[in-house]
């Protein structure tokens, strides 16, 4: 069901989980008070307000909660489907409220003995667990790291890392190797002690096997900065251009110098790639550099022109259905920053992105290029660098040989 704000004004039904319990809490004659829990499961439209009032929480009491609520919790947040846990007396006046906006934060609201309501969110321990996934491609990544048991949270981390280096759609073969080295963040139940995954860390190290030759990243934060991920000679693995500035389908066409284009009929060099994509999908520029052109250009349709390295390297990108917002010319951009949307504007048979890249003027292969790499590590960080690399090679089981074979046939080294 998608996730939607519950304050849409939809008349509906709400049903109630109701357990008996005894409170801890006692009045003022210290006589036990005998209480039940009600859940309330959220639909489209229940506000928070409208829930009180449902389970008849007095008038005077309804914007004292709220006020307690929202010191803690914008209750604009709770989502449709969630669950909200009122504790009331057997006589209905109320005790506490409690709700869980995700597995590891559970907000809650008191009422004391002077009838005064207090609100706490409280933050229930995680802990942090170090994974090795080693796999396989027989399909495709995506499909080997599911199977292995792990979510698209994971590929898309680990595709972050070497998005430089291979293009995820096009590069990987059926037989190519990977290793993933990774932290997975557990939440720890208060009452029965049992982890639950919550998200996952940081990747500390990766590795992939094409056809002929292993790329390793080794995670590395450098003067106790951000982390970031270095080749075995401490060269940065992030490159001056991305091999594809979004995510796509499939490539429609190709550079060419000689192409029969299909709205014009004839043949006719094609300077640049041709990304299939939906419409609406983002397009991203593939390096630092300064918007030089944006607007309608010919055939292109709606068009950006990005100038890289003081004009050494220009960016083309065509067909787009729309800009970023408040993009314009002059406008400095980073590496994958938004710059626009695929679309089919111009002389396109169907929606996809134009890539052009020129090299002092001249229209060049985006296929083809090799990104130089980023800033190396400097030398006073190395030594700490080699030892961690040392340790990372052991922890990918690459110590002694890149050969993922060998590893591919340890059981014990299986997703788990």
């Amino acid at each position: 069901m998608a996730s939607m704000r519950i304050f849409l004004p939809v008349f509906i039904l709400f049903n109630f989980t109701i357990a008996f319990t005894q409170a801890s809490l006692k009045n003022d004659k210290d006589v036990p008070v005998s209480s039940e829990i009600r859940q309330i499961n959220v639909r489209y439209g229940m506000t928070l307000g409208r829930i009180l009032r449902k389970i008849d929480i007095p008038n005077t009491q309804i914007q004292p909660i709220l006020d307690a609520f929202k010191s803690v919790y914008d209750p604009r947040d709770i989502r449709a489907g969630e669950k909200l846990k009122f504790k009331l007396s057997t006589t209905g006046e109320f005790l506490g409220l409690f709700y869980q906006p995700s597995p590891d934060k559970k907000v809650k609201v008191l009422s004391d003995s002077l009838g005064q309501f207090t609100a706490s969110i409280d933050a229930l321990p995680t802990r942090y667990e170090q994974k090795l996934l080693v796999g396989t491609v027989e399909t495709s990544l995506y499909d080997a790291v599911l199977r292995a048991g792990e979510s698209p949270e994971l590929i898309m981390a680990f595709s972050d890392i070497f998005q430089w280096d291979i293009d995820f759609f096009i590069d990987p073969r059926v037989g190519d190797a990977f290793g993933i080295f990774y932290e997975k963040e557990y939440v720890i139940d208060g009452e029965s002690g049992i982890p639950t995954f919550l998200r996952y860390g940081k990747i500390l190290a990766a590795a992939y096997a094409l056809k002929d030759t292993t790329l390793i990243a080794f995670g590395f934060t450098e003067n106790g900065k951000t982390l970031k991920y270095f080749d075995e000679n401490g060269k940065s693995f992030q490159k001056t251009f991305l091999k594809s500035p979004l995510n796509y389908r499939r490539i429609s066409s190709y550079f060419s110098n000689s192409r029969f284009h299909p709205i014009l009929k004839k043949r006719r060099a094609h300077t640049g790639v041709d990304f299939a994509a939906r419409t609406g999908t983002p397009v991203v520029s593939s390096a630092n550099g300064t918007v030089i052109f944006k607007g309608w250009k010919g055939g292109y349709g709606k068009c950006i022109k990005i100038s890289h390295k003081n004009g050494t390297f220009v960016t083309l990108y065509g067909h787009l259905s729309r800009y970023a917002k408040n993009l314009r010319v002059g406008q400095k951009v980073a590496q994958n920053q938004l710059v626009g949307y695929v679309g089919q504007t111009g002389r396109a048979t169907g929606p996809h992105l134009h890539y052009t890249m020129y090299y002092n003027g001249r229209a060049i292969d985006p296929l083809k290029i090799r990104p130089t790499a980023g800033d190396p590590l400097g030398s006073d960080q190395m030594p700490a660098f080699m030892e961690k690399k040392a340790l990372l090679l052991q922890k990918l089981g690459l110590a002694h040989s890149h050969n993922f074979n060998a590893i591919l046939l340890k059981e014990e080294l299986s997703a788990r």
